[in-house]
C-alpha cells in the first residue's frame, strides 16, 4: 500500500507538521519546514530581500545571498499567483480529488482531458516520499539555499492574509496550507518529465481482462510533449548595430500549469538576471544579463522511450527478457477523494511498472493485451538537475560559462537552448537527456509493426531483449544517455535559429548532420515557421543587417507563410470544385481573406487551416514534393488537380464550415469578433493563428466554441526582444496573459490588452532605469 501522503494537510497558517516517512527522513533533514539549525543574533534577520516592483508589477529583487533571493521571489510570486500556486501544489502531490472531486480536469495539457483522479494516480506515483527525497539530496548547496527562501517567502505572505484574506479563488480552501520544500522539487519534478502527454494512460493502465479503472482519454496524436516556440539568435556579422540580437516566443498553454512569470534577480557581485519563470522555480528560465541572451524552443530529441514487453504466457503480469520471466512491479494506492455529499473518500488503484518505468496503455495501438504491455523511460524521471541549470546559467559570466554549464549538466529537459552575446556570437545546442542507443541497434530494435511512428518522434523498442536497453557511456550526465560532446552544437556570427524542427537547420551554411534520430534528423520535411524564419532572415539579409524592429515584427505581424505558398492554389481549386452550398461560403471566405492573422481575418483562417491539416498533411498533397537539397522552398503548389488530394479539399472544407455554422460564426465574421480571451470579466480580442500555418505570433484556442466565440487556449505566452551591445541590454518584452491570474489584481490584464494591440513593454534593468519608472514602488522583507 502506498503511503507516500498520509501525513494530514494543515488548511491554515499553521506550520506544517514534520511528519515524514523513514526513507525521506535523512534527505530531508535540512527542510526549513522542519525548523533549522539557524543560531543567529536576533538582531540580525536570516532572510533579507529588497523588491522593487515597476509597471505591469514586475518585480526586481534583490538579496545578499541565494536563501534571501528565493526569499523574495515567493513572496512577490505569491502576491500575484498565490492561488495559482496551492492549486498546483494540491495537483503535483496527487491531492486534487480530496479538495476539488475526481471528475474535475487538471491544467495538465490543454489537449487532453486528464481528471483529478488519473492525476492525482500519476503524482502519486511519480511524486512518491522517496524520488523526492532523492531529488532533494541531489540539489546543490545554493539551489537548496533558493528553496528554502522561496518556501519562507511563499509562506510568509500566507501567514500575512491568512486563509480568509487570501483572493477569492482560494480564500479558505481546503487545499490551502504552508508550502514546503518537498512541494517545490515535486513542481520541479513536473517541469521536467517528458510524460505529461501519458498521464492519462499511465493511471489507467490495468491487465487484460481486468475492470477498467476510467476510460482512457482521447489523444489527439501519440508524442512526447504538446508545446512549442520560436527563436532568432543574429550576431555582428548580421546585425545593424554589430552587437547580439534575440528573440524568445515560446508557445505555452494559457492555463497554470506552465504560466511564466516576469522577474530580475539580482545578488550584487554574482548575479544579474532577468526574464521569465515557471510556477515553483525561483530562478530565471529565458531571460537576459548584461552580458547575453537566452530562449528555448521544445526539441524533437527523444528523452523517452517506449519499450513493448513480451508478456509470460502463463502471467499478463510476468515478462520475459531474453526468455527468463520477471514479474511487474506492483504499487497500490489509495487516493482521498471528496465525496458528492462532502465527505472524504478513498479510491485505490493497482500501478504497475519495471525497472524501466510506468507500464502505459493508449487505444488500440499501445494496448496492454494477453501478450504484449508497454513500458514508457523517461530520462527525465532520474533527471535532478533542472534548477541547478538554470541557476547556471543565471549567474554565468559570459556565454561560454553558459555553454560549459549546459555541457556539464544537461539538466534542461526537453528545450534546445539558443543565445548570443554582447560580442555578437549566436549559439544554438539540444543539450539534454536523450535516450542512447548506437544506430545499429536502434534499427534493430525498433517493433516492426510500430517503426512508423518514429517519424513522429515515438521510438517502440523490443523490450525482450536486454541488448535493446539504453546503453551507459562516459561523459554522459546520467545513466543511459547520449554524452553531451556528441549532441547538436553550432557557434556562429551570422545567425541561428529554431522553432521546433530537428537541429539540422539551425543555420542552412552549416547543416548539424550526423546525429542519431533519437538525437536529431536532417533530410526531413521542416515546419512551416521554421521554413518562415529562415526565408525572413534570408530575404531580409539580402537587403540590409537586422535590427530589434525586424525580430518584434517577425513575433507579432501575424504573417501566414503557408497562405502565401498556397492560397492562389486553393482559390484556383474553388473555381474547379463542385458546388455546394458550403463549399461556396468556404470558398467565398477564402477568396475574401486578407492572408494573414490579424483582427481582419475572416473565416478563410480558420478555413485554411483545416484544409491543410486534413489534405496536404499527405505528401501526394504537394505538386512539388520536399527535396531535401531545397528544403526551405519544398515542398510547394498544391496537386489539386489530384481527385483525391481535391475530395480531401472538399471534405475538411465542408466541415469546417458547418462547425461555424453551428456554432453561429458567419464566414465573413472577422478574427476579431470570434477568437478572443475572457478573463476576469473582460472579453479582449486575440490576433494570431495556428502555428502549422507558418504563423510566428501562434494562437491555439479551444476545440468548441462557446458563444459563438472560439477561447485561446494557449500559444505566445512570454515574448521577448533582446538588443546586446556597448550601451547594455535593452530588451521589450510582452507577458500575453499578464502577470497576475487573479481577476482583482491590476495585472491581471494590463499586459494582454497591450499584447491585443501590439504595443510593446521596455524592460528596465539598470538601477537608474529602475528608479525613473513612474510606478515604482519598493518594499523590504526581513525575517
Amino acid at each position: 500500500m502506498d503511503r507516500s501522503h498520509d501525513a494530514p494537510i494543515p488548511t491554515t497558517g499553521v506550520p506544517m507538521p514534520c511528519k515524514l516517512n523513514v526513507a525521506a527522513l535523512a534527505a530531508l533533514s535540512l527542510l526549513s519546514a522542519c525548523g533549522g539549525g539557524d543560531h543567529r543574533p536576533p538582531d540580525k534577520p536570516r532572510l533579507h530581500a529588497s523588491i522593487a516592483r515597476t509597471s505591469f508589477g514586475i518585480p526586481h529583487i534583490q538579496a545578499a545571498n541565494e536563501e534571501g533571493l528565493g526569499y523574495g521571489i515567493g513572496y512577490a510570486y505569491a502576491e500575484d499567483n498565490f492561488c495559482l500556486l496551492a492549486s498546483e501544489v494540491a495537483t503535483v502531490n496527487g491531492e486534487r480529488s480530496r479538495h476539488f472531486g475526481p471528475d474535475g480536469a487538471t491544467s495538465d495539457n490543454p489537449e487532453l482531458v486528464v481528471s483529478n483522479l488519473d492525476s492525482d494516480f500519476f503524482f502519486r506515483q511519480w511524486n512518491d516520499d522517496e524520488s523526492v527525497a532523492t531529488a532533494w539530496a541531489a540539489q546543490p548547496a545554493e539551489v537548496q539555499a533558493l528553496m528554502r527562501g522561496y518556501v519562507a517567502g511563499v509562506n510568509r505572505y500566507l501567514a500575512q492574509h491568512g486563509a480568509a484574506g487570501l483572493p477569492q479563488a482560494c480564500r479558505n480552501g481546503s487545499w490551502v496550507r504552508p508550502l514546503t520544500e518537498r512541494d517545490v522539487i515535486r513542481l520541479m519534478r513536473r517541469i521536467t518529465m517528458t510524460t505529461t502527454a501519458w498521464i492519462g494512460d499511465i493511471a489507467t493502465t490495468q491487465p487484460p481482462g481486468a475492470a477498467s479503472a476510467t476510460r482512457a482519454p482521447a489523444r489527439k496524436r501519440l508524442a512526447p510533449r504538446i508545446t512549442a516556440s520560436n527563436a532568432v539568435a543574429v550576431g555582428a556579422d548580421a546585425s545593424a548595430h554589430g552587437g547580439g540580437l534575440l528573440l524568445g516566443q515560446p508557445h505555452l498553454p494559457w492555463d497554470e500549469a506552465q504560466r511564466f512569470y516576469q522577474l530580475h534577480l539580482t545578488i550584487p557581485g554574482k548575479m544579474d538576471v532577468m526574464g521569465a519563470t515557471l510556477p515553483g522555480l525561483p530562478a530565471v528560465a529565458i531571460g537576459f544579463t548584461p552580458q547575453f541572451a537566452w530562449t528555448h524552443t521544445t526539441d524533437t530529441a527523444a528523452h523517452a522511450t517506449v519499450y513493448a514487453l513480451k508478456l509470460d504466457p502463463a502471467d499478463p503480469t510476468r515478462y520475459l527478457v531474453d526468455g527468463q520471466s520477471r514479474p511487474l512491479r506492483r504499487r497500490t494506492i489509495s487516493v482521498p477523494v471528496k465525496l458528492a455529499d462532502g465527505s472524504l473518500g478513498t479510491r485505490s488503484r493497482t500501478l504497475y511498472s519495471t525497472e524501466d518505468g510506468p507500464l502505459i496503455s493508449s487505444g488500440e495501438t499501445l494496448a496492454w493485451t494477453g501478450t504484449t504491455a508497454y513500458v514508457l523511460r523517461d530520462a527525465n524521471a532520474v533527471n535532478h538537475r533542472a534548477v541547478a541549470q538554470w541557476y547556471r546559467m543565471n549567474v554565468a559570466r559570459s556565454l561560454a560559462e553558459l555553454k560549459e554549464a549546459n555541457l556539464q549538466l544537461a539538466g534542461n529537459p526537453w528545450n534546445n537552448t539558443i543565445a548570443v552575446d554582447r560580442a555578437g556570437t549566436t549559439l544554438m545546442m539540444d543539450v539534454t537527456p536523450v535516450a542512447n542507443l548506437p544506430d545499429d541497434v536502434l534499427a534493430g530494435c525498433l517493433v516492426p509493426e510500430l517503426a512508423h511512428l518514429a517519424d513522429g518522434g515515438l521510438f517502440v523498442l523490443d523490450g525482450s531483449r536486454a541488448a535493446c536497453a539504453w546503453r551507459d557511456e562516459p561523459g554522459a550526465p546520467q545513466a543511459g544517455t547520449v554524452p553531451t560532446r556528441r549532441l547538436p552544437l553550432l557557434e556562429r556570427r551570422d545567425y541561428v535559429q529554431n522553432a521546433n524542427d530537428s537541429a539540422w537547420l539551425s543555420n542552412p551554411a552549416a547543416p548539424l548532420t550526423g546525429f542519431s534520430p533519437l538525437v536529431s534528423r536532417d533530410g526531413v520535411p521542416q515546419g512551416a515557421r521554421t521554413r518562415l524564419a529562415l526565408t525572413a532572415l534570408q530575404a531580409r539579409l539580402r537587403d540590409s543587417k537586422l535590427t530589434a524592429d525586424d525580430l518584434r515584427a517577425m513575433a507579432l505581424d501575424d504573417k501566414v507563410y503557408l497562405a502565401e505558398l498556397v492560397l492562389p492554389d486553393v482559390r484556383a481549386w474553388c473555381g474547379t470544385a463542385a458546388v455546394t452550398a458550403a463549399l461556396r461560403s468556404g470558398c467565398a471566405a477564402l477568396s475574401s481573406w486578407s492572408g494573414d492573422a490579424g483582427y481582419d481575418a475572416n473565416a478563410g483562417l480558420p478555413y485554411l487551416a483545416a484544409m491543410l491539416g486534413e489534405g496536404p498533411a499527405q505528401e501526394s498533397a504537394w505538386l512539388v514534393p520536399f527535396d531535401p537539397r531545397d528544403p526551405v522552398n519544398t515542398p510547394r503548389a498544391l496537386n489539386y488537380r489530384d481527385a483525391d488530394v481535391a475530395q480531401a479539399l472538399a471534405a475538411s472544407l465542408t466541415r469546417k464550415v458547418r462547425e461555424f455554422d453551428a456554432a453561429g460564426i458567419a464566414a465573413n465574421a472577422k478574427l476579431g469578433d470570434f477568437q478572443v480571451s475572457r478573463r476576469g470579466g473582460t472579453t479582449l480580442p486575440i490576433h494570431g493563428g495556428p502555428g502549422e500555418l507558418g504563423i510566428f505570433n501562434t494562437i491555439d484556442v479551444a476545440d468548441e466554441a462557446r458563444g459563438g466565440r472560439f477561447e485561446v487556449t494557449g500559444g505566445t505566452s512570454y515574448v521577448q526582444v533582446v538588443e546586446l551591445g556597448g550601451g547594455g541590454p535593452r530588451a521589450q518584452a510582452l507577458l500575453a496573459y499578464s502577470q497576475s491570474s487573479d481577476p482583482a489584481s491590476p495585472h491581471h490584464l494590463d499586459q494582454t490588452r497591450r499584447f491585443a494591440q501590439r504595443q510593446w513593454v521596455t524592460l528596465p534593468f539598470t538601477a537608474a532605469e529602475i528608479a525613473a519608472d513612474p510606478a515604482l514602488r519598493r518594499q523590504e522583507l526581513k525575517e
